[in-house]
């Protein structure tokens, strides 16, 4: 979002004018969008093991029971062939069919099923809420430290971190 400073400008208008209560929140769309985007670009755990419960066909092969499988979703975020322009930042992609779609069957920052994390839901609100009071107050942008670059450990992390520059609203 520093990279978009259009996204960034109109957010922190719609933040300034709504609520920050979960009434306020559930009617700002973009603001979700932006939180979405950034775990689909950048999810924190860029993948997980899974161990098949009984036998299961996929695609053509059928995997025994007790298979440990792999899911990434580090490349399902980006897989071309279910999102529309993949690499993009684009919050506003969760109102077009596609977007949708993907929402519901491609997008697993937190898991899915049983084993989906048990913060999730606290984290897409505090999140909002987060981004919200921040860009309220600042207009944030990157510093001349560059892009952060991610490096996969347990979970994504930046490199060399993340360098921002805050500037006051007021």
């Amino acid at each position: 979002m520093t990279e978009n400073q259009d996204v960034q400008t109109r957010l922190a208008e719609k933040v300034r004018t709504h609520d920050l209560d979960i009434a306020g929140l559930s009617k700002m769309t973009l603001l979700r969008g932006v939180l979405r985007e950034a775990l689909r670009l950048y999810s924190l755990v860029p993948m997980m093991v899974r161990e098949t419960t009984c036998s299961e066909l996929f695609r053509d092969c059928t995997l025994p029971k007790g298979l440990q499988v792999v899911l990434s979703p580090w490349h399902l975020h980006r897989h071309e062939r279910l999102w529309e322009d993949p690499d993009a930042f684009d919050p506003e992609r969760y109102t077009t069919e596609n977007g949708k779609s993907c929402l519901r069957d491609a997008f697993i920052p937190f898991s899915a099923g049983a084993r989906i994390c048990p913060g999730a839901g606290f984290a897409m609100i505090e999140g909002p809420l987060l981004i919200a009071a921040i860009l309220r107050k600042y207009r944030v942008s990157m510093t001349d430290h560059g892009r952060p670059v991610p490096v996969a450990h347990l979970t994504v992390r930046a490199k060399d971190g993340i360098w921002l520059h805050f500037q006051s609203r007021d």
